[in-house]
């Protein structure tokens, strides 16, 4: 019964162990955005946060390109909420590419980041985000969203 319970609790802090291994410690930068080749007005949006501010711009496929930029803060309680659902390994282990994003003008979506000396940055179909990364966007998407009236 002691051998049981020293096995279980040894695997238990091997679990635990690797879990924050391979949480990000030094975030620099998270970025988010969206594009669509084939529409009219702003098609493509940015969001980047950094440093508790946030820039979003949204601009146009034209040559002429209309761009709208609008900042706001971000609390650190918000950037650590966003940073706890972010995990080195699994981001490393994603492909740049994920699916075909905007063909047949389906749109793509990517995210960013930039944290512990590495650069992550994954592109996908539009509102088809890898399981690893679908709390993350969920999160980054309402921040977008709160830039509905930037003109």
């Amino acid at each position: 019964m002691k051998k049981s319970v020293l096995v279980i609790g040894f695997l238990c802090f091997i679990l635990l162990s690797a879990c924050k291994k391979d949480r990000i410690k030094n975030l620099n930068s998270i970025g988010y955005g969206t594009s669509f080749g084939m529409c009219a007005g702003y098609c493509n949006s940015n969001l980047l946060i950094r440093d508790l501010k946030i820039t979003f711009s949204k601009s146009k496929n034209s040559q002429q390109s209309d761009t709208k930029t609008c900042t706001k803060t971000i609390s650190e309680e918000e950037i650590n909420a966003i940073k706890s659902e972010l995990n080195a390994t699994k981001l490393s282990d994603l492909p740049e590419v994920i699916g075909c994003p905007d063909c047949a003008d389906g749109g793509a979506e990517w995210v960013s980041v930039s944290a512990d000396g590495k650069q992550y940055k994954i592109t996908f179909e539009y509102g088809k985000a890898p399981k690893e990364l679908e709390k993350v966007v969920a999160k980054l998407k309402v921040i977008q969203d709160s830039f509905k009236d930037c003109n």
